[in-house]
Formats: structure tokens, sequence, C-alpha cells
């Protein structure tokens, strides 16, 4: 189960997370937003996942308000997500200790 946690976490990620060269902004993305919220449906328990998702809603806020570029926060996000897969992949729970 878990295994197939993280890869959908991948799949769902690697399509929301924009090219850096493309600073598309998928904060308003409906499909990206619907593939989001069928996640966390599927995991409500995962607070990894919720940690990063919460992430992503307030970056897109900092990223609306001009606080940060798309770019910025892309840079954020991926930190967080790839420190995340590490965790995962090397068995660590305690993720506050160890995501940023």
């Amino acid at each position: 189960m878990n295994g197939v946690v993280i890869t959908t976490l991948l799949c769902l990620l690697l399509a929301s997370a924009p090219s850096l060269a493309e600073e598309t902004n998928y904060c308003h993305d409906a499909a990206v937003e619907a593939q989001w919220t069928e996640l966390i449906e599927k995991s409500p328990a995962d607070m990894d996942l919720q940690a990063l998702h919460a992430l992503r809603l307030g970056l897109c806020m900092k990223v609306d308000r001009g606080d940060l570029s798309v770019e910025q926060a892309t840079k954020v996000f991926e930190r967080a997500r790839s420190r995340l897969l590490e965790i995962r992949r090397h068995g660590k729970r305690n993720m506050r200790d160890d995501l940023l």
C-alpha cells in the first residue's frame, strides 16, 4: 500500500510541478486540483501528503499575491517534494525533523 501511495504521489506531483523554464502556473488548474483532491481523499491519514498539499496551497496564495514568482514557488515545492520522497525511500518517519 505504501508503494502505491508513493507511486501515485510521484505521478501526481510530477504532473503538477511545472518546468522552471516554462514558468507555467498550475495553481488554478482544475485538473491538477482534482488530482490532489482524489489523492487526499484516498489517503486522509497521510500527514506527509497533507503537509505537501498545504504547502502547495500556501505557495499558490503567495504567487497570487505576488510575494513569490512561479519559479520561486516551484523551487520551494520541489525541495519539499524531493525531501519527502527521500525520507520515504529510506523509511524515515519523523518528517517534521527532516522535511525542511
